[in-house]
């Protein structure tokens, strides 16, 4: 696939941004925090009066400026948010202000020893639980152990013994029409499933689809979308100028989108441009928007 290299030269301008404006690490404390904020509608003020802190001391968490807070926000923030302090802290993506044990889980220990032990392939194991038809499988798995189907089989199959029946009366009363009862005979019943038949091929061809779109993916070296989100903000991240936060443009930003755009798709030169455009525009926006909220 040809890549484009993208230098950002068809945008002017010097717009600042600050350090709360710049999204620098998905993973950071400001980030976390100011994202739960917005996900609540809540002004940076709301926030210090519900964690009885000031407003400049979330303004300045959420701006990168302090680095390591009292450990007493991040756990009241946590609270407020319900959320985990590891979650606030970069530490783990999972949000659960707890950890599952096995029951709560609903896994065996034997499951999860393999899957701490990798004797269960993790990457296979992330695509199969993230393949949007998955639960759609699990449900027919589900129905197959508890004969749901099978049920509707049965009584399917009863409707087609009455009609074979119905036919061999006939042939009995009228034998000049015994070769074509007879195909008809065999027609109806060659349409008798086995009790979980049904079910078995359903399984079979969903789960095929399903260890396709896998192989495409890990063929098309496509990583999980936590894997994906991942590379995709590093390589954001790495095409940014070498200067300090403050100092980072919506144009600096914009130009970093249309460079990772222009290395991981087909967009030509003129699709690039109208990317890096819409990315300067939603930088602008979202300065001018913060800026009168926090106004």
């Amino acid at each position: 696939m040809h890549r484009h290299r993208y230098n950002g030269s068809s945008l002017g301008g010097d717009e600042t941004m600050g350090k709360s404006d710049l999204i620098e690490d998905e993973t950071s404390l400001a980030y976390r925090l100011s994202n739960l904020r917005k996900d609540h509608d809540l002004s940076q003020k709301q926030l210090a009066d519900q964690l009885h802190v000031t407003h400049s001391q979330i303004s300045r968490i959420e701006s990168g400026e302090t680095k390591n807070p009292n450990i007493s926000i991040v756990i009241d923030a946590a609270r407020f948010f319900h959320v985990s302090t590891d979650y606030l802290l970069g530490i783990t993506q999972i949000t659960s202000p707890k950890s599952y044990d096995i029951s709560e889980l609903g896994l065996s220990e034997e499951a999860v020893t393999r899957l701490i032990t990798r004797r269960i392939d993790v990457d296979i194991l992330n695509r199969l639980l993230e393949h949007e038809c998955f639960p759609k499988l699990c449900i027919m798995i589900r129905n197959y152990f508890d004969d749901t189907i099978a049920e509707g089989i049965m009584a399917r199959n009863k409707v087609i013994d009455f009609a074979v029946d119905q036919l061999t009366d006939l042939m009995t009363a009228e034998p000049s029409k015994r070769k074509e009862i007879i195909k008809d005979k065999q027609f109806l019943s060659s349409h008798k499933l086995g009790a979980n038949e049904a079910d078995i091929e359903k399984i079979k061809i969903q789960f095929m689809a399903i260890l396709r779109d896998i192989k495409s993916g890990i063929q098309k070296k496509e990583p999980t979308k936590a894997v994906a989100t991942a590379e995709a903000v590093q390589m954001i991240r790495n095409a940014l100028p070498d200067k300090p936060a403050s100092d980072i443009t919506s144009t600096d930003l914009a130009n970093a989108v249309a460079y990772y755009m222009g290395q991981t798709t087909d967009l030509n030169d003129e699709g690039l441009a109208m990317v890096q455009n819409l990315a300067k525009y939603i930088c602008d926006n979202s300065v001018s928007k913060k800026n009168s909220e926090n106004g």
